[in-house]
């Protein structure tokens, strides 16, 4: 592996071995202890699931050859993947979301029988490890947008159905209830896991296609979110959405030779877009999410004309730049990442040249020194401090050069 500055980031590699396959099998028929870090099946096209004790959830995804019903959950204490109940219904391309009360929900996708799409949906217990039927969608939806409202229901839009042509619609689940029902349809084509973000307000921002839109949970009614095709002028599909702790909206790459190579953000105050520094290597389906000192780890991914990407980078809201980070044990697209309770970045999945992977890798951060005003030099107001907390440089006083104080 190549090494950089342990001030980014240093690498903890869980998953040890390559595999294509299943876990392997004692020759006296009895299944051996999972290799740590390694899923027992690979997995590609599946969201997964941070769940409120700690564990991550693998439900579903395709292993290269056929869509997958199985389950298992990834425990940070051992550092080892563990089936679980399966699915009522093998799924790929499907949204999952978890619950106010901690449970999951997995909502359509496709079975693999043919093109097609599911309009069935299901619950995930994490106590039992056990899958519940729930009411099925009012329309089949092969990858869909789902994403958690403030009052606890669920809001999920667009997607295909199973002709593979666009559905411009949405609908509402009540858990409470058990039971869903429609909601006021976007202007525009959305789709894409993941590409929905709650703002602060409570409004949901849907970034995907041509044109970002806003939900309001409160009213039930959708408006555009800025220009068409946002500062960068296209069209993002293949990218990922990112709230910001300070309020904003975070978007990089895309399948365009635009979008891959752009990186922007949504200023909600103003309901604008606004282009910032693009990352060194241009990128789609990849993986991102905020470290636990506010900025943006972006990992792996494919290129049109680079293949598949272990390239690692980190985007810095604070100052608007990205520093490169430790590269991947593997290239891999479609991978999943998510925080771990003990501040490490679980890596896991997706595909490269080779196939789909079962393999898993985690990211150890290194500590966080919080930046300081002076060190920032001439400064003033608030600003973050590059440890997911604020600094207050004081007032800033108009017409005067900044970080310098005014005499009488």
């Amino acid at each position: 592996m190549r090494r950089f500055s342990t001030s980014c980031v240093t690498v903890l590699w869980l998953g040890v071995m390559f595999s294509c396959g299943p876990a392997p099998r004692a020759d006296a028929g009895g299944v051996e202890a999972p290799v740590p870090g390694v899923l027992s099946t690979p997995r590609r096209l599946l969201p997964y699931v941070a769940l409120e004790d700690g564990r991550v959830l693998a439900a579903g995804g395709h292993d290269g050859h056929r869509t997958l019903g199985s389950s298992e959950v990834f425990d940070p204490d051992t550092g080892r993947w563990r089936p679980s109940g399966a699915l009522r219904t093998a799924r790929r391309n499907h949204a999952a979301v978890r619950l106010a009360d901690g449970r999951v929900l997995a909502v359509g996708g496709s079975n693999g029988v043919t093109v097609g799409a599911l309009a069935s949906a299901e619950v995930y217990a994490p106590d039992t490890g056990t899958w519940t039927p729930v009411a099925s969608m009012g329309e089949a939806r092969n990858d869909p947008t789902a994403v958690l409202l403030p009052d606890g229901r669920v809001l999920v839009a667009g997607g295909t159905d199973v002709d593979l042509r666009p559905v411009r619609s949405a609908e509402l689940y009540d858990p409470a209830m058990g039971a869903w029902r429609p909601a006021e349809a976007p202007g525009f084509v959305r789709g894409g896991e993941g590409t929905a973000v709650v703002l602060r307000s409570g409004r949901v921002l849907f970034a995907s296609g041509l044109q970002a839109e806003l939900y309001d949970p409160v009213t039930g009614h959708w408006e555009k979110a800025g220009a068409v095709g946002g500062a960068a002028g296209t069209h993002r599909l293949g990218h990922t959405v990112t709230l910001l702790p300070d309020g904003r909206v975070l978007v990089v790459g895309g399948t365009t030779s635009r979008a891959a190579q752009t990186a922007e953000v949504f200023v909600p105050e103003r309901g604008a877009w606004e282009l910032v520094a693009s990352p060194s290597v241009p990128r789609e389906h990849h993986a991102a999410l905020v470290t636990g000192e506010g900025a943006v780890l972006v990992v792996g991914g494919e290129h049109s004309t680079r293949g598949t990407l272990a390239s690692a980078e980190q985007f810095d809201p604070a100052r608007g730049m990205w520093t490169q980070a430790p590269t991947l044990h593997e290239p891999r697209g479609e991978a999943g990442a998510l925080w771990l309770r003990q501040g490490t970045v679980l890596v896991v999945g997706g595909v490269n040249e080779l196939g789909t992977l079962a393999t898993s890798e985690e990211y150890v951060p290194a500590t966080c020194v919080p930046m300081t005003c002076e060190a920032r030099g001439p400064a003033c107001g608030v600003a973050l401090d590059g440890c997911g907390a604020t600094l207050d440089c004081g007032p800033c006083v108009a017409g005067a050069l900044p970080g310098v104080e005014q005499g009488p």
